[in-house]
């Protein structure tokens, strides 16, 4: 899925591109990951890797990776979570750019090969 650019620009696929790539049951498990995330981002008061995700949602490593699939499924491996939010998002929660592209390094530094 390409992701749109520019600011305001959606980066992600659209809910309809969602289900027509991963499946209506994939979409439903990509959105619930999403919120899930964001949320526990609100609480945690910063941008979360999935490791730090799995933790603070207290998912076995197995569930975490059942709902990334289900994300890659709908919109490709090229997009975390993180990739699609776009900063008019993170300003309205209270992140910034920088906290964006910060969470996504650790995230890259803590991939295994």
């Amino acid at each position: 899925m390409a992701a749109s650019s520019g600011k305001g620009k959606r980066r992600g696929p659209s809910a309809q591109q969602m289900i027509e790539a991963g499946g209506f049951w994939n979409f439903v498990r990509a959105i619930r990951f999403a919120s899930r995330y964001g949320a526990l981002c609100k609480q945690e008061g910063d941008l979360l890797t999935m490791r730090e995700y799995a933790a603070k949602a207290g998912l076995s490593n197995t569930h975490a990776f059942r709902e990334q699939q289900a994300w890659r499924a709908c919109v490709g491996r090229e997009l975390t979570v993180l990739d699609v939010l776009s900063e008019e998002v993170l300003a309205k929660h209270g992140y910034t750019e920088t906290q964006r592209q910060e969470a996504i390094a650790r995230e890259l530094a803590g991939r295994d090969g």
